[in-house]
């Protein structure tokens, strides 16, 4: 372990210390938080990319030219506000371990969930 991991008091402008649950690489937790945000983020990136792919050939089987429909596409109110929702969610799942703080005399091994 190195120093900087020996850390215990957080800052206040940081917020509370929090120890709440996530995934353990490191001793560290804030190197953990940003492997955790980084691995939720390249899966969602990738099954994004892969559902718009298969999208993408379905609707060029039934005639429908995708690029000038999406360009063309203007939402309602109710699909604005149900993106707010989802982008929300997905901000939680790819950010949300930034809330997790080092905790005075807490270890947790790596790889053990705190």
């Amino acid at each position: 372990m190195n120093e900087q991991s020996k850390i215990t008091h957080v800052p206040a402008q940081l917020g509370e210390e929090i120890g709440g649950p996530g995934k353990a690489f490191f001793d560290n937790v804030v190197i953990d938080n940003i492997l955790d945000a980084l691995l939720e983020l390249s899966a969602a990136t990738w099954t994004f990319h892969d559902r718009v792919n298969v999208l993408e050939k379905v609707l060029e089987k039934h005639g429908i030219n995708v690029s000038e429909e999406i360009e063309q596409h203007l939402p309602d109110d109710a699909e604005i506000a149900a993106r707010a929702e989802e982008r929300a969610a997905m901000v939680q799942r790819v950010f949300g371990s930034f809330v997790r703080r080092p905790v005075a005399g807490v270890s947790v091994p790596s790889g053990e969930k705190s």
